[in-house]
């Protein structure tokens, strides 16, 4: 099977209010794309921030971040902006729904991979926090990542082992720093 090729991205988190952010994507060659109002809203680290390091620190390509280094809107983002008409609108978001069908049809399974261990490092970067409340935070999620890890394939486990775990709270400690520290309307961005 042939590979889907990824494109060079920029990847913007943006605080767009006191408890929202949106993530903007724009892929090399195409109009950017973003998620507004994007879910999961972290003081420290915002859900997709987590997800975006954790996919790329373990080359997840077939889920959110590599769909859209694909050219994909991973079914939750949009094309920025415009002066397009609503049956312009209509048919670009039409043009994306069908692309995104037809992307990656066999990594489907990386959504739920990507969350597992989303979850499993999040939980992990906060048990080894210095702060007390993260580490309670960390200490009730610990049964549930727990189970996560349990129920994983042995492939699946072994790629979350001590070596890339490490390097992942390395990364999400960094871009925590940078992401906390941000006033509303302001943003980081990354490369994918």
């Amino acid at each position: 099977m042939k590979a889907t090729k990824q494109r060079p991205m920029l990847v913007t988190f943006i605080r767009t209010g006191e408890r929202r952010y949106s993530v903007r994507a724009t892929v090399s060659g195409a109009s950017p794309v973003q998620m507004d109002h994007a879910p999961g809203f972290d003081h420290f680290i915002p859900h997709d921030l987590q997800h975006f390091i954790v996919e790329k620190c373990l080359q997840i390509q077939g889920a959110v971040f590599g769909r859209l280094a694909a050219g994909g809107t991973a079914e939750t983002f949009h094309p920025v902006g415009g002066n397009s008409s609503a049956r312009e609108a209509s048919r670009v978001r039409r043009k994306y729904a069908a692309k995104d069908r037809k992307l990656m049809p066999t990594q489907i399974g990386d959504y739920g991979r990507s969350e597992r261990a989303t979850y499993v490092c999040w939980q992990d970067w906060l048990s080894h926090s210095t702060d007390a409340g993260m580490r309670a935070r960390a200490a009730n999620m610990r049964k549930a990542a727990a189970a996560m890890l349990a129920r994983m394939e042995p492939q699946e486990k072994a790629t979350l082992n001590p070596q890339k775990l490490s390097e992942i709270r390395q990364e999400f400690e960094g871009l925590s720093g940078r992401w906390s520290s941000l006033k509303v309307g302001e943003s980081i961005s990354e490369e994918w």
